[in-house]
């Protein structure tokens, strides 16, 4: 697990009720672990025929701030609505303790890509969650790297969203990039006519750079990486013959002997960023990398990653990746729950979020 610290923690004297659901607990406890004291001894338990169960919860919850931290996402524990009916539960059993408040912080915000109509008779899934988290009273609610940020237009005065974005901690992971340098050797085996190669290790020059975001979609998070960077950016142009499936991808830029990144916010069966990789090599990009705020890492996802030319993926804490998969050697987690912290921290005493989100 890789940590930065790019954010100087100043906590207050605030004492919420920390509550860490089934869902990714390995990133909730980093998270309570900013707030010394603050966690609720509590572990969502199941009925014999699967239904939620809340055991007894021992601390006074009546007029205090209360924070539930629940990924609702792939998790070892269940599915994605097991885990999301968890979450539904537990507000209930917090609101009807009479807290003073509740923040969800939901790492990943579940149902995001169902984020509009894309034909007719279709739901709006993220719009549904967004319904149920208000009938709840909930009244703020965290999430990092939202697949669209229209998504925070669900949400009214009543129950708040904020966005967290994750790409400092990715800007500070490229700064720190140590790539092989293939050098020549003037040195020769008797015979032959070519110098050897040796390889040299150096961090990433900037002007070697390209930021590549794999679908037009992401041509602003490229962008703005880019330029906080003050490298070249790319973009891919890409057509889907059915979900998780891609028919046709066009590279939009130039990145012969460059070193690619690619960045998205969520890498699912990872088809669309293994054809990306594929297409930058064969237009001569040097060395590929990639990043992405969520791993869902579904399905085949590992075995493309592994099978590829991606010398690394880089993906945050938000879902399980080592408990689901071991230490995989291409790809590279970074811990994000510093900035959950500090969002908590800040949104209990009033103080700017919009310095996180500027980082």
């Amino acid at each position: 697990m890789i940590n930065y610290r790019l954010i100087p923690l100043s906590f207050t004297s605030t004492q919420p009720l920390i509550f860490v659901g089934n869902g990714n607990r390995d990133f909730g406890l980093r998270v309570a672990k900013h707030f010394p004291g603050c966690l609720c001894d509590i572990k969502i338990e199941r009925f014999s025929d699967g239904e939620v169960r809340i055991p007894t919860i021992n601390e006074n919850i009546r007029q205090r701030d209360c924070v539930i931290i629940q990924t609702v996402g792939i998790t070892s524990k269940g599915s994605l609505n097991d885990m999301l009916v968890e979450l539904m539960v537990l507000i209930d059993t917090i609101k009807r303790a009479s807290c003073k408040s509740l923040t969800v912080v939901l790492p990943i915000y579940p149902y995001q890509r169902q984020d509009r109509k894309p034909c007719s008779r279709s739901p709006i899934s993220a719009s549904m969650v967004a319904k149920v988290l208000k009938m709840q009273n909930v009244n703020r609610v965290i999430c990092f790297d939202l697949h669209a940020g229209q998504i925070q237009g669900f949400f009214s005065f009543d129950t708040l969203l904020d966005n967290l974005y994750t790409e400092p901690y990715f800007i500070n992971y490229i700064k720190n990039l140590v790539i092989p340098i293939t050098l020549p050797n003037l040195k020769r085996k008797r015979g032959e006519s070519t110098p050897y190669q040796y390889h040299k290790y150096e961090k990433i020059n900037m002007n070697d750079l390209i930021i590549v975001s794999p679908d037009e979609g992401g041509v602003k998070r490229a962008t703005r990486v880019a330029e906080k960077l003050g490298c070249n950016v790319a973009f891919m142009y890409k057509e889907r013959c059915k979900v998780n499936q891609v028919s046709k991808m066009v590279l939009m830029g130039e990145v012969k002997g460059k070193v690619c990144f690619i960045i998205d916010d969520m890498v699912d069966t990872a088809g669309t960023l293994c054809k990306a990789a594929e297409i930058l090599k064969e237009n001569g990009g040097k060395q590929i990398y990639a990043g992405a705020c969520h791993g869902v890492l579904s399905g085949p996802a590992i075995d493309r990653i592994n099978s590829s030319c991606i010398e690394k993926l880089l993906v945050s804490n938000t879902l399980e990746i080592e408990e689901r998969f071991g230490k995989q050697e291409k790809i590279d987690v970074i811990d994000v729950s510093e900035l959950g912290a500090c969002a908590i921290e800040r949104s209990l005493t009033g103080s700017s979020i919009s310095q996180l989100i500027s980082l």
